[in-house]
């Protein structure tokens, strides 16, 4: 997963962390930092092995496309913010 968010809440300087439990607490950190986060869809775009989510985010508009693998898990991931 890449974010320019992992650099600040996961304290990692590339953005970037492999691994669920290097993401899932990623996401447990920054969920608890932002108890009452929500989001409201834009729109979605489907690709051949991804997708994209467009959406308005509590500091302005934001796309993540998750790309999957042969077995429809997710494999990479990035966020992208305005």
């Amino acid at each position: 997963m890449a974010s320019p968010r992992i650099a600040v809440i996961a304290n990692e300087p590339t953005g970037v962390l492999s691994g669920k439990n290097s993401v899932g607490a990623y996401w447990h950190k920054a969920l608890a930092l932002a108890p009452d986060l929500h989001f409201k869809l834009i729109g979605t775009f489907v690709g051949s092995n991804s997708v994209v989510i467009h959406y308005q985010g509590v500091r302005g508009p934001a796309m993540e496309v998750f790309f999957f693998n042969e077995a429809g898990l997710v494999q990479q991931a990035a966020a992208h913010y305005a």
